[in-house]
């Protein structure tokens, strides 16, 4: 689930990025900068070379940290996968079943 997060906030990021960059408008990568343009905001006034700030908050450090999780997850399972079938080695693992 945490994946599927994850690649729809890089698409939308890119397709905000591109429509954006069609208008000749960049947002900043970081500090602050004023867009040029009038914006239109979701109350229905305009908004003149608005600035927009570039930072990384809570949310960007959130995303660290489960990644991180979900990584670390996934190398404990991988490292108790490979305990429990050490003796499965081979030739001979090919025509073992589990259901003996």
């Amino acid at each position: 689930m945490t994946e599927l997060y994850l690649s729809f906030l890089l698409m939308y990021h890119g397709a905000l990025t591109m429509l954006l960059g069609l208008y000749g408008i960049l947002p900043p990568y970081f500090g602050t900068s004023p867009l040029r343009a009038n914006i239109v905001g979701l109350d229905l006034n305009s908004y003149p070379n608005p600035l927009v700030i570039a930072g990384f908050r809570l949310p960007f450090y959130l995303g660290f940290v489960s990644i991180g999780l979900i990584t670390t997850s996934l190398i404990v399972n991988n490292i108790i996968g490979k305990r429990e079938k050490r003796d499965q080695r081979g030739v001979a693992a090919i025509f073992t079943t589990d259901s003996e």
